[in-house]
């Protein structure tokens, strides 16, 4: 089966700045295309999304992966770039520039290490909303204890702007390792009300334990999202090589497909390509 890969990572430590790396030696080093083309289930193509960098070098970040896509054994066909949403209308500047890069389909300033209150923030609200009307796919990096504030977030920007695109990434982050599934549940599924919203399937290895963990425990949170949100408004992410950490990216390939593996030949390849590809290139202003 082909595979559009919604969720990529790239970096390189000797070219820009990533303090979070530091806690992980395992990651702290070069991760590039060429590492994941020799995968066995390598992606055929992939969004790469951003990877909190210095915040300084965020455009830097971009302007790498775009050249890093020129030779790129995997093709690169979107970037999910960062943006401090925080400063409300201040960072339309930035939109603007970001707008006149190639590639750049997507804006994500992670939340999941932030405080509840910036979901309620009118500040943050309207970075937000200013990239929605800026034409990116939204991407909502968060916990499952935040997913409340995701629900009241989105209620307000999906009233500003119905038209906006958001994907939910990693599922919400439910944790596995510790069974909550009805915390993450009673949260979680009021989220596909929303019909704008999207669901990638992705990073659960991460939230199970990182040594231990078998499809049989994840089939039924991946497969509980798929009842949820439907196999079209759902969408793989490899999350390499983040993943590397929790059995790789091909164990985790080829879990998802087994989870899927008794939908039609139509829902499998929409999940695994086609809503990539739609939710991400459909709009993207010819870049």
């Amino acid at each position: 089966m082909k595979c559009f890969d919604s969720h990529l990572h790239l970096w390189d430590p000797r070219v820009l700045r990533y303090d979070w790396l530091s806690d992980l030696p395992a990651l702290n080093q070069p991760f590039l295309p060429e590492v994941l083309a020799t995968e066995a289930q390598a992606p055929d193509a992939a969004i790469v999304v951003q990877a909190d960098c210095a915040e300084e070098q965020a455009v830097d970040e971009v302007n790498w992966i775009n050249q890093l896509a020129e030779y790129s054994p995997i093709h690169i066909a979107g970037i999910v770039a960062w943006a401090a949403l925080e400063k409300g209308n201040a960072v339309i500047p930035h939109l603007h520039q970001l707008r006149n890069i190639p590639r750049v389909v997507g804006i994500r300033r992670s939340l999941q290490n932030e405080p509840e209150h910036l979901f309620y923030d009118m500040n943050f609200r309207a970075g937000l909303l200013a990239a929605a009307r800026n034409g990116f796919v939204l991407d909502l990096c968060v916990r499952a204890s935040q997913l409340q504030g995701v629900y009241d977030l989105l209620y307000w920007l999906f009233s500003h702007a119905p038209e906006a695109r958001v994907v939910l990434d990693h599922m919400g982050k439910p944790t596995i390792i510790r069974n909550e599934w009805q915390a993450w549940q009673s949260v979680f599924d009021p989220l596909a009300d929303f019909p704008q919203l999207v669901c990638k399937i992705s990073g659960l290895p991460t939230e199970a334990d990182w040594l231990a963990w078998n499809e049989e425990e994840l089939q039924p949170w991946i497969q509980h999202a798929i009842a949820v949100f439907g196999p079209h408004r759902c969408l793989f992410g490899g999350d390499w090589p983040v993943v590397n950490l929790a059995g790789g990216y091909s164990r985790w390939r080829q879990c998802v497909e087994n989870a899927i593996s008794h939908l039609t030949p139509e829902d499998r390849c929409a999940i695994m390509v086609n809503n990539a590809r739609d939710i991400y290139l459909s709009q993207s202003r010819g870049k």
